[in-house]
């Protein structure tokens, strides 16, 4: 287990979340879900934040799922829990009291794709793609 898969900081009526697996380029696994779905709480909860940032550290904002994660001996239920983990921080990032700036750089593939697009701005670097690959892999 990786630790801090992602990083919380509150400042100046900023919270920023920052995805933090930048030599995966911020694969989504099932820890980074769980540490993202507990800042999401922790910005929610705070009164001092007016607004929450979303980035991802190093070239990526995030490519989606890790792939390797994700197919190692997973069960059905493995990634029915993974997809679960996916719907709560979409819909938690779209129900949010507090606007979410998405900002990306690199890739938002997949999973990274519809995180930025859930939040209620995305700010995208020109170099920046986004895009749903998921029906070339199958599954």
């Amino acid at each position: 287990m990786q630790a801090n898969t992602v990083i919380y900081q509150s400042r100046g009526g900023i919270a920023e979340i920052r995805l933090n697996r930048p030599e995966r380029l911020n694969a989504v696994t099932q820890q980074l879900y769980d540490e993202l779905n507990a800042a999401l709480g922790a910005a929610e909860a705070d009164s001092e934040v007016r607004v929450l940032l979303l980035t991802g550290e190093g070239r990526a904002f995030c490519v989606g799922a890790d792939l390797k994660a994700h197919r190692a001996g997973r069960t059905a239920f493995d990634r029915r829990q993974y997809l679960r983990g996916e719907q709560i921080v979409c819909r938690r990032l779209m129900l949010l009291s507090k606007p979410v700036v998405a900002a990306v750089n690199g890739f938002a593939l997949g999973a990274g794709a519809e995180m930025a697009i859930a939040a209620d701005f995305m700010l995208m670097a020109e170099s920046a793609q986004i895009g749903l690959p998921e029906i070339s892999i199958g599954n």
